[in-house]
């Protein structure tokens, strides 16, 4: 038997607990009414020989005092009601004797068998699954789920908080969006959750991701790229797979202008490999536009089906009965005081909420914590709620700018730099450099506490803690863009004020973006600084020994020169050009000694090929040196695709002797070392027809024969695809609301929200 205590449902929620459960035991169907303004009437149901009433009394919190104290003036309603039978049922827990009590303060008109307490209620949800399935909350956030979902989402509780979701579960509103995302994750197993920001993509994704978990399933959290979620797949075993903003939607100058390293297509062979898995599942969150922006970038992406795996979440997904329950949720669950409750209700207050053209669950859970509205008067509320409604950015901007120290907006502006997420060592290093700056540049005083303080001050408010601290809501990022491309002086603090070269490269990259020109342009004014800032964090280290492993951190020396060479080419400046040519040359000898990614030195080869900077030996020289150190590296073993690029660039002026002779070794090293390695982790059709296409590049950079490697990847294919033949189709599940009330839209919204009175 079930033992739950329901203090996880609303009252609203408890009422259509009750509902289906004493429809399913007594077979009548239930009318609606108000919520204790109709005499005391929750359910009726209406029959020739009288009428059978029901109320509902959830008193979790307060217990048998607070439900005795009711029921006293209830029986007094109850007594002019003159019903055939009546019906209480409460989610207080009750003796024989409670029983009994309560029966002689109503008289004959209610019998014990009609009392239905805690025990009563567990005992009927055992009796009909179907009513406590339907429920979803109900069991969702119960503690038999709660640990069966920690265990499947063991491996990834830094990145997917089981504790939060099961917490926020009561306050989740499934709309029209989440059958639909079912349905395409049972049958497709893909499914991309876009939608415009603020609509609830991660809430869906999130509860989708906990659902699967409940089933059995292990989560496995993707956070950088799908190489990563391709080590972890295990062919067989049921997994769930989550990548949250998969394209990214923050930094667009640095991934809107052209996928890199073949991201597209990885993000092609990930969905593929997930949809011919039985076993597998994938959940990707984006942005609507941002997908779009990548579709039309991408080739690959443009030609592929792609779109047909997104699920767009709009806010007209939500009903008006939805959107009121979003807010009923929220206020009733959050620590709102009660003067602005008050304000809430006064004068139907929540009624132009839950109407208005720009509603947004976002907005919901920002005007329902207090914590963020602790400096905005209870009388001021409905004014104040207006403003985030006609202007929802300036929820955060209002905050930044007023109501947060100094020490706070340093913290912000560092985790910024790392793109709003980072190790809390890392946002350490990155505050104390950048704080210290700023106070020295701004003239306002520092502290030893300031950190610890300003992380208290914006926990829970701007961002969340964890192994990774990170922004609670990408919003935030939103307008700490504004904030940057405004005062553009941010942007300069930043990269002088750099722990790592990764976050100066971030924010050059946000320069380039579309609508950063005043930024780009105010870099341009200080070229000697923002050379001293790339010269100091052009050798800040890399590396850190742990135990019998190297751990590497922070951007690679190639990707810091190629930043370097392109900051050069847009600032115009002489020293970040005889820095760049210092830097250079210094890569390239490093490169004589050091081992290092052939992609990456490809990357460097297509740079300087194109770039106008004149180097101290002749362009064409250089070009010469970096070509011989790329193919020495390859000849030690390299990847099909690494060597496939790297066979692309090489032009005829690049051949000779020496040259053709390391491509042959580095083809042969790769033949007989590492493509049988490749076949085996092919496991999808994409990914031995991606093989198929390295190989043949490959050969006719090198005139190798790959005749004998074309056909076995070909018999491997053939054998993959009989497998995959032979996978039953899967049913998938049908998800329907179910909604019995009789009831007008206006009535329906007063009375759910006269039970916050």
């Amino acid at each position: 038997m079930p033992n739950y205590d329901f203090k996880q449902l609303s009252p609203h929620d408890f009422e259509q607990l009750t509902r289906d459960l004493i429809q399913a035991r007594d077979g009548i169907i239930l009318e609606s009414f108000k919520s204790g303004r109709d005499l005391g009437i929750d359910f009726r149901h209406s029959h020739a020989t009288g009428n059978v009433i029901v109320q509902c009394k959830h008193y979790a919190g307060t217990g048998l005092s607070g439900l005795m104290s009711s029921l006293k003036q209830e029986s007094v309603k109850a007594a002019k009601l003159k019903a055939t039978r009546y019906i209480l049922i409460t989610s207080v827990g009750l003796t024989p004797s409670n029983k009994a009590e309560i029966q002689i303060l109503f008289g004959t008109m209610l019998v014990t068998g009609d009392i239905l307490g805690t025990d009563d209620l567990n005992n009927l949800l055992g009796l009909y699954s179907a009513v406590e399935q339907q429920h979803y909350k109900l069991w969702l956030s119960s503690r038999v789920v709660l640990d069966r979902v920690i265990h499947n989402a063991s491996l990834t509780q830094s990145e997917f908080d089981v504790w939060r979701v099961n917490r926020d579960i009561h306050r989740y509103v499934r709309s029209a969006a989440y059958p639909r995302a079912i349905t395409m994750l049972d049958s497709d197993h893909v499914v991309i959750i876009s939608g415009a920001p603020g609509v609830g993509k991660t809430s869906l994704a999130k509860m989708l991701l906990y659902t699967y978990l409940e089933r059995g399933y292990e989560a496995i959290s993707i956070l950088s790229d799908f190489q990563s979620g391709r080590e972890r797949y295990q062919p067989g075993k049921n997994q769930i797979f989550y990548f949250d903003d998969f394209i990214g939607a923050t930094f667009l100058g640095e991934r809107a202008s052209a996928f890199t390293r073949n991201e597209d297509r990885a993000i092609l062979d990930f969905i593929e490999m997930v949809k011919t898995s039985p076993t597998a599942r994938l959940v990707m969150t984006t942005r609507e536009h941002i997908l779009r922006q990548a579709v039309a970038t991408s080739e690959k992406l443009k030609h592929s089906t792609i779109i047909d795996s997104r699920c767009v979440v709009a806010i007209g997904d939500y009903s008006q009965d939805q959107r009121a329950e979003i807010l009923y949720n929220h206020v009733y669950f959050s620590d709102l005081p009660e003067d602005y409750r008050i304000a809430l209700l006064t004068d139907r207050f929540y009624k132009e909420i839950v109407r208005h053209k720009k509603f947004n669950p976002r907005l919901i859970d920002w005007l329902s914590t207090f914590q963020r509205l602790k400096k905005i008067p209870a009388e001021e509320y409905q004014s104040f709620v207006r403003d985030l409604l006609a202007d929802p950015a300036e929820i955060w901007r209002h905050a930044y700018e007023q109501q947060i120290s100094d020490a706070a907006r340093s913290v912000l502006l560092a985790l910024y730099s790392y793109k709003g997420k980072c190790a809390p060592s890392a946002l350490k290093r990155a505050f104390r450099e950048l704080h210290g700056l700023r106070a020295q540049r701004y003239g306002f005083k520092t502290e030893a506490s300031d950190l610890r303080r300003a992380l208290g001050e914006l926990n829970g408010a701007f961002i969340r803690p964890g192994d990774q601290i990170e922004v609670i809501d990408p919003s935030v990022l939103d307008m700490l863009n504004a904030v940057v491309r405004q005062d553009t002086g941010n942007a300069l603090d930043m990269i002088e004020g750099a722990a790592s070269f990764e976050q100066a490269r971030h924010i050059w990259a946000f320069s380039l973006a579309n609508g950063s020109n005043d930024v780009l342009n105010h870099l341009s004014y200080e070229p000697v600084r923002v050379a001293a800032a790339f010269e100091r964090l052009l050798t800040v280290p890399r590396k850190i020994s742990m135990g019998d492993c190297i751990a590497y951190f922070d951007d690679s020396p190639e990707l810091r020169v190629a930043t370097l060479i392109q900051a050069t080419e847009k600032l115009q400046s002489d020293q970040l050009r005889q820095l760049t040519v210092s830097a250079v040359e210094t890569l390239l000898t490093t490169w004589e000694s050091d081992p290092f990614e052939i992609d990456e030195g490809t990357g460097i080869l297509l740079t300087v090929d194109v770039s106008p900077l004149v180097f101290p030996a002749p362009n064409d020289t250089v070009r010469a040196r970096i070509v011989r150190a790329l193919v020495k590296e390859a000849s030690t073993g390299c990847r099909s695709d690494q060597l496939r690029e790297l066979v692309l660039a090489i032009e005829p002026k690049d051949l000779n002797d020496e040259i053709n002779s390391g491509l042959a070794i580095a083809a042969e090293v790769y033949l007989e070392q590492i493509f049988s390695d490749d076949l085996y982790q092919c496991n999808y059709v994409s990914s031995y027809d991606a093989l198929e296409e390295d190989l043949l590049t490959i050969t006719k950079g090198t005139n190798f024969n790959v005749d004998d490697e074309i056909n076995t990847i070909h018999q491997a294919k053939s054998e993959f695809l009989g497998h995959q033949e032979a996978h039953a189709d899967h049913e998938y599940e049908a998800w329907k609301e179910q909604r019995h009330e009789i009831r007008d839209g206006d009535q329906a919204l007063d009375d759910l929200f006269d039970s916050l009175r």
